[in-house]
């Protein structure tokens, strides 16, 4: 019950001769054409109000550009409203406005170069650990090709996602090169590498588990018939674990400072356990048929029992049926437990904020599990079914097709904020945020009598927002010029939020026009809406 490779077998499988060479840069060529074939479009689009609004566009910080104040800033759990605490992703953003300014066209460029890079430094990787050039290559098709990573990168707000995922694959290459030849600045390289990962998003927490899963296949250094201890391997990992532990912790920090922690009162821990097996199956299902995606999936008020169940033994078939197979697959079990293990984070069982019921974001390095059960897997199947040759790599290009196909169309719904809101509405069953954000990205532009019809819809799905929401109101009837009307509504806004900034605004504004006697306000400020993220 072994890898299929050791170290030493992968270095006699491809030695750098001048077919692997060729045939790498011929892969990473055309991964990137078909990566950028998809993406290009989204130099066009703009931003979103939703969470873009927080990180760039009304981040006074994030416009400085690159200086020492910033930075000192970047770094605070102070003065971040609505920010978590992603330093390295916070200093990016930085970066594109000093040298673009606020062109979201060349925000999104950035975006698109930083997934460019994860699928191609996939595929090498891979290459790297397996010796296997088709099934790398296809891993990182996937990956760079699936719609469900369309949130990640057409989204300026997820660089954190971006650089993260960076970070966790350049770590993971330096660690394949420790593995080969362990040594204290080998070892050196794959932690700082790790912090920085760290310091773009704390997705990287699990990473430690995930370089276990690789020490067993398909690095082949833990065996269960001789070579490396169990114990050796993880002690060996201590610091990388320790460092999590402690980043874990000033994750906690900062959203305790913000007071964005949900208690259990407001959402029960069985209904975020069941949510998380529910969850599991979902992100499976939505991997395999791509169909609805959207921003945000609103996180269920109660889960029938048998949703629950069927989840949870689907998932237990899933896991016998690979440890079934794990003699003459092994690289099945490590995709597995990759894709369980690093959704933890992001699983539900700690929520922050307006936490979903699951989000695509969340499945962009997870989903790299399921990626790997397809390409080895799926090679196995067609090997058992005595296939010729030319079956399974006609599947993998009609398949391929077919994602590019989606990804396209899915890239589209992220134009603006109304393509984007209005397409979540479309594919969901609505939420307080979808409608909220609608309102908001309507309001904007000019289209005021469908925005305020969504803002009395946010309100009648959740009147608990109904401070935020009549803050909106009131802010689209001032544009409107119906200043009187906007009265009532931001009185009742400021007695539940009486410190907020934009509600007094609002209200000065209205009550200046009204002592002015003007009846229409052309130069009113649209952007004075409170955003929901």
């Amino acid at each position: 019950m072994s890898p299929d490779y050791n170290s030493a077998d992968r270095k006699t499988k491809y030695g750098a001769g001048i077919f692997d060479i060729r045939g790498e840069l011929l892969i990473c060529l055309l991964l990137t054409l078909c990566v950028l074939a998809v993406y290009w479009q989204v130099r066009q689009h703009d931003f979103v109000n939703f969470d873009d609004d927080v990180y760039v566009i009304n981040n006074k910080h994030v416009q400085s550009g690159i200086s020492l104040d910033s930075i000192i800033w970047a770094f605070r759990f102070e003065g971040k409203e609505k920010t978590f605490w992603y330093p390295l992703a916070l200093i990016s953003h930085m970066l594109d406005c000093r040298l673009y300014g606020l062109s979201p066209g060349m925000h999104h460029s950035t975006n698109l170069i930083f997934h460019i890079l994860n699928t191609l430094l996939l595929f090498l990787v891979f290459k790297r650990m397996t010796g296997e050039l088709w099934k790398s290559a296809l891993v990182a098709a996937l990956f760079g090709l699936h719609p469900l990573n369309v949130e990640s990168v057409a989204w300026i707000a997820e660089r954190k996602n971006l650089l993260s995922t960076f970070f966790w694959i350049l770590t993971t290459a330096a660690y394949v090169r420790y593995s080969e030849k362990p040594g204290f600045y080998r070892y050196l390289t794959v932690f700082f590498l790790f912090f920085l990962g760290l310091l773009a998003k704390p997705m990287l927490v699990t990473l430690p588990f995930a370089l276990l899963l690789l020490d067993y296949w398909p690095l082949g250094r833990l065996k269960f018939n001789g070579g490396h201890h169990l114990g050796r391997l993880i002690w060996e990992k201590v610091p990388l674990l320790i460092t999590s532990l402690f980043f874990v912790y000033l994750s906690i920090v900062s959203l305790e400072h913000h007071g964005m922690i949900e208690s259990t009162e407001a959402v029960p821990i069985m209904l975020r356990v069941e949510n998380a097996l529910v969850s599991y199956v979902m992100y499976i299902a939505k991997i395999i048929f791509p169909h609805n995606l959207a921003v945000y999936y609103p996180f269920p008020e109660s889960l029938p029992l048998w949703q629950t169940a069927g989840a949870l033994l689907a998932l237990l078939c899933v896991t016998i049926i690979i440890l079934l197979k794990l003699k003459h697959i092994p690289g099945l079990a490590t995709g597995w437990l990759w894709y369980l293990g690093t959704l933890v984070p992001v699983i539900g069982l700690v929520q922050a904020g307006l936490w979903p019921a699951m989000a695509d974001r969340y499945a962009y390095i997870p989903a790299v599990g399921i990626y790997i059960i397809t390409a080895w897997g799926g090679a196995y199947l067609f090997e058992k079914l005595r296939c010729r040759k030319w079956i399974p790599a006609t599947a993998s290009i009609a398949l391929l097709c077919i994602l590019m196909s989606a990804t396209w169309l899915q890239v589209q719904y992220w134009k603006n904020g109304i393509t984007l809101f209005q397409h979540a509405v479309n594919t969901t069953r609505g939420s307080y945020a979808i409608h909220s954000n609608l309102g908001n990205a309507l309001a904007r532009v000019g289209r005021l009598d469908e925005a305020l019809k969504n803002y009395a819809e946010a309100l009648r799905i959740d009147p608990s927002k109904a401070a935020e929401v009549h803050n909106n109101i009131g802010a689209a009837l001032i544009v409107k010029g119906r200043f009187e009307e906007a009265i009532p509504y931001l009185r009742y806004a400021l007695q539940k939020m009486p410190d907020d900034a934009n509600a007094r605004k609002n209200m000065q504004e209205a009550l200046m026009a009204i002592q002015k006697g003007r009846h229409r306000n052309p130069k009113a400020n649209r952007h004075n809406l409170l955003s929901i993220d």
